[in-house]
């Protein structure tokens, strides 16, 4: 029955070969488009390693103040904070803070690797505020801000690149001139604050210096039910302490979902181009195989008149489609397969694991042998049911 089912797809090589080559062209549009979503499915399900509930941020701009101005009216907002039972904990933090747009990276080396990890300057607070989970070690203290190497806590992610299974509590590290300037103290699970579509990344965290020249942001953990008339009040007290100063508060839980969105909207466009494709596909498969059959009716009132049974008929057609579309999936699935063999996207910016990219050959190759199984059961089926006298009489 294969050898047949064979031989009638050579006979009709002519018009085969375009829907073999159609069906190619789709496999690798689906196996490109379910490669990304898989992909951002997976990162999307990684522990994000912080809370973002219930936080605003309070954007701060100093203007002109010094350095020891930027301190003194710190202090005093800080000791203000600290009377209000709307706020369960607050933290000044440098202005690279989850779901936000900056960033700011380093250098460090050990051993002769080298990685440029993102860095947070925060304070002890801050470990509270945003319920990290501290996996080894100790969190950060003031008394750090007096220690000759600066200590620094890690996250998971950092550890494993720079490295892997040593033990690195109380362990010192390079700059890039090689100086000794860190320490290690603690390691924390991974921090992927600018959300939860963003692949972790390599990071540490050292205390804020009290000498910067701005005031950098303040992170506020406030009871579920303060609203708007604490913010308004909070607001105007702090305009009161600080007039020469701007601030701007805005919500964590607002800055997640736009980045949320950032990420779902080429998502959703991605998956109805590939959609629309598809149904081109299914429908350019519905018309050739109808022109097909009925350009096959002497064969199929000859195959009928000899004793041909409906069911057999029609799993001929199913059989002759599938055979086709075997054909295109095992030539697509050989160029496919070459990105993960090669480690195509394996480093910076999207380390795309082995494991993704063969599931969403495996899924592109479901999806196209449903369509074309639908696709063909359908004309097969309109094609079994012909009498062997009307075929032949039409012909």
């Amino acid at each position: 029955m294969i050898k047949h089912i064979f031989l009638m797809i050579w006979n009709q090589k002519g018009r085969n070969i375009g829907l073999l080559l159609e069906i190619f062209f789709s496999f690798i549009v689906l196996f490109a488009v379910s490669t990304y979503i898989i992909y951002q499915y997976n990162i999307y399900h990684q522990n994000l390693g912080f809370n973002y509930e219930n936080i605003w941020m309070l954007q701060m701009d100093a203007r002109e103040s010094n350095a020891k101005e930027i301190a003194q009216t710190k202090d005093q907002i800080a000791r203000y904070l600290k009377q209000q039972t709307e706020i369960q904990s607050f933290s000044y933090s440098s202005n690279n803070m989850p779901y936000g747009s900056s960033t700011s990276m380093t250098v460090l080396n050990h051993n002769g690797k080298e990685t440029n990890p993102d860095y947070f300057q925060v304070e002890p607070s801050f470990l509270e505020t945003f319920q990290l989970e501290l996996m080894e070690g100790r969190w950060l203290k003031e008394d750090d801000k007096a220690a000759n190497a600066i200590p620094i806590v890690i996250n998971s992610e950092l550890k494993k690149e720079l490295f892997e299974d040593e033990d690195v509590i109380n362990l010192e590290l390079l700059d890039d001139e090689g100086n000794t300037e860190f320490k290690i103290v603690g390691i924390l699970d991974q921090f992927k604050f600018q959300g939860e579509f963003s692949p972790a990344r390599a990071g540490f965290f050292r205390l804020m210096p009290d000498s910067l020249n701005y005031p950098g942001s303040m992170m506020l953990k406030i009871q579920p039910n303060a609203g708007a008339a604490f913010e308004a009040k909070m607001m105007k007290q702090l305009n009161k302490m600080a007039g020469n100063w701007s601030f701007n508060i805005s919500y964590m839980e607002e800055s997640r979902k736009s980045r949320l969105r950032e990420t779902q909207v080429p998502i959703i466009v991605l998956m109805t181009i590939c959609g629309f494709l598809l149904f081109n596909v299914a429908l350019g498969l519905f018309g050739i195989l109808w022109s097909n059959i009925n350009k096959r009716k002497a064969e199929i009132g000859i195959r009928r008149a000899m004793g041909a049974t409906k069911n057999g008929l029609n799993w001929q057609f199913i059989g002759e489609m599938m055979m086709i579309c075997t054909f295109s999936l095992v030539l697509s699935t050989f160029f496919a397969i070459q990105l993960p063999l090669l480690k195509v996207f394996s480093g910076p910016p999207f380390f795309i694991s082995v494991w993704i990219y063969f599931l969403a050959i495996f899924v592109s190759i479901l999806i196209i042998y449903g369509i074309v199984l639908i696709c063909s059961y359908f004309p097969s089926r309109q094609a079994a049911q012909l009498h062997p006298a009307v075929a032949l009489h039409e012909e």
